[in-house]
């Protein structure tokens, strides 16, 4: 069986960095704050992966997105 990312280049690879390194997870502070308080309805929500990604994009260090290739 064959994944599919087994099928990638390394300027697949490298097109995916740039895109990910250009496209911040913008969610401001107070806005992430009162949804992980409301855990048990966020959890339910349409916006659930924004806010899992924002929660993770607080606590990654910041990075020069040049310094990702």
């Amino acid at each position: 069986m064959k994944l599919p990312f087994e099928g990638l280049s390394a300027a697949d690879l490298e097109a995916i960095v740039t895109a990910i390194a250009r496209s911040p997870i913008v969610l401001r502070r107070a806005a992430l704050e009162a949804l992980l308080a409301d855990w048990e309805n966020t959890r339910l929500s349409p916006d659930v992966d924004e806010v899992v990604l924002a929660w993770l994009a607080s606590h990654a260090p910041q990075r020069n997105p040049a310094s990702l290739s």
